[in-house]
C-alpha cells in the first residue's frame, strides 16, 4: 500500500478540519456556551501556533536561500 504525499493545501485542509471545524462544530452541537468559549479559545491558540510555525519556516527558508552575487558587471563608461 503506497501513500501519496499530500500537497501543502491538502495538509492545510486536513489540519483546518481537525483543529478548527470539528472542535467548533462539536462545541456548538454538544456543548453549552462555556464549551463554545473554550473551543473558540483553543482554536485561536491553534491558529496562532500554526501561523507562527509558518512564519518561522519562512524565515528559515529565506536564511538558507541567500543569493550569491551575480556575475553581471556593467561596462565602464569610456572617457571622451
Amino acid at each position: 500500500m503506497s501513500e501519496q504525499k499530500q500537497s501543502f493545501m491538502q495538509q492545510l485542509d486536513a489540519w483546518t478540519t481537525a483543529t478548527v471545524i470539528n472542535p467548533l462544530h462539536q462545541a456548538v452541537t454538544e456543548g453549552d456556551g462555556n464549551d463554545c468559549d473554550a473551543a473558540c479559545e483553543a482554536v485561536k491558540s491553534a491558529i496562532r501556533q500554526k501561523v507562527l510555525e509558518s512564519y518561522r519556516n519562512g524565515q528559515a527558508a529565506a536564511a538558507g536561500a541567500k543569493s550569491q552575487p551575480g556575475k553581471f558587471q556593467p561596462r565602464r563608461q569610456s572617457a571622451k
